[in-house]
């Protein structure tokens, strides 16, 4: 039932950005602009070295797009480590 909801989520978003955005789209903004809120990713996101990285690895878009893992990557330690090392290495 989950899954058919995406899909109407999906179709109704795709009407409306004539294709351009999906759910997975949205989800991995709102991370995002829920991790600039930190001081140590503001300053990751805002170096030039790391925009690419950050912004179109498709790796960790998947990545930020699972649920609740911001909350994870602020709270847990080994979680960020693993968020730093998506954005760290060259793909």
């Amino acid at each position: 039932m989950k899954n058919f909801f995406k899909v109407i989520a999906a179709v109704i978003l795709g009407l409306l950005f004539s294709g351009g955005m999906d759910l997975d789209d949205l989800k991995f903004k709102r991370n995002i602009r829920k991790l600039k809120k930190e001081k140590w990713f503001k300053e990751l996101s805002d170096d030039g070295r790391y925009y690419e990285s950050i912004y179109q690895n498709e790796e960790l878009k998947d990545y930020l797009t699972e649920e609740r893992i911001v909350e994870k990557i602020l709270h847990n330690k080994e979680e960020k480590e693993r968020f730093l090392s998506f954005i760290s290495r060259k793909y």
